[in-house]
């Protein structure tokens, strides 16, 4: 009996272990893939990663290559190029419900603001698509084990510093470069933590939040009011047109079935309905 009992607990052991080693030995793959799931669910748009390295003595990592795709609507392929991001994981945290992320550090991020002819612009595409809420929502989130719920995230300390904004507005063919004021933010999830679709929608509602201020700042932001401005009255020209050629075709109509003077007489009360 004593055999079977040992036994057991060194197949339990084994097993552990192996799982521990696994996760450990696929820790790089395992955040790359949660990186680019969970960005891509918060901006709705495709969230890519080169690569990532995880120091298993100390925690300490680099992300290489993660870029935000451009809303569709817009000619440039990005909206956001982190390059190179530095992070320290709290490993004994790993496998735990709790993931805590010492720092991230993000040097020299780039942001793609665009304004295109409709009047609109990406980053207020992208923000709105945030305040909706609908990419944040848990349920959709796979669970970090068997029949438990995802793991959370807590991050002490998050860093933006020495960014640029490559600002175009594509109807006046302009380009103009901008400084991205430095953004530093601690303790991101709070005591319990957030799921990683919520802390990706909240970083990037920060990200987004600070780029549109500084662009407002800078006076960018006017070229929107004369395009949305130029845009209602060209809808508003067509929106005519279409009514008088209806006007003119139901008139016509009703001349040919009613005969010259009655039908006169009902074009010109359609035309003060039109008019209205």
């Amino acid at each position: 009996m004593k055999k079977i009992v040992l036994g057991a607990i060194l197949v339990l052991l084994i097993a552990i272990g192996g799982g521990v080693f696994y996760l450990l030995s696929n820790l790089d793959d395992l955040v790359k893939t949660a990186i680019e799931t969970y960005g891509s669910q918060a901006a709705t748009t495709t969230v890519r990663v080169e690569s990532v390295k995880i120091g298993l003595q100390d925690g300490s990592g680099a992300i290489r290559g993660l870029t935000v795709a451009n809303p569709q609507g817009f000619t440039a392929p990005l909206i956001f190029s982190l390059g190179e991001v530095a992070t320290r994981v709290e490993l004994k945290s790993i496998t735990e419900q709790l993931v805590v992320i010492e720092y991230i550090k993000v040097l020299a991020p780039e942001i793609f603001f665009e304004l295109n002819a409709e009047g609109q612009t990406n980053l207020n595409v992208l923000k709105q698509k945030l305040s909706s809420g609908s990419s944040a929502s848990a349920p959709s989130e796979p669970s970090g084990q068997a029949g438990g719920e995802a793991p959370k995230l807590l991050i002490r300390k998050l860093l933006f510093a020495d960014g640029t904004i490559h600002a175009r507005v594509v109807p006046l063919n302009k380009d103009y470069e901008l400084k991205l004021p430095k953004i530093e933010l601690a303790n991101l999830g709070g005591q319990g933590g957030l799921t990683p679709a919520q802390i990706s929608d909240q970083v990037l509602k920060i990200l987004t939040e600070r780029a549109l201020a500084e662009i407002k700042k800078q006076g960018i932001d006017q070229y929107k009011q004369q395009l949305e401005a130029e845009v209602k009255k060209r809808l508003d020209v067509e929106k005519k047109k279409i009514e008088q050629k209806v006007e003119e075709k139901v008139g016509k109509k009703i001349e040919e079935k009613l005969g010259d003077k009655a039908g006169k007489q009902v074009g010109e009360a359609l035309k003060g309905l039109f008019n209205k």
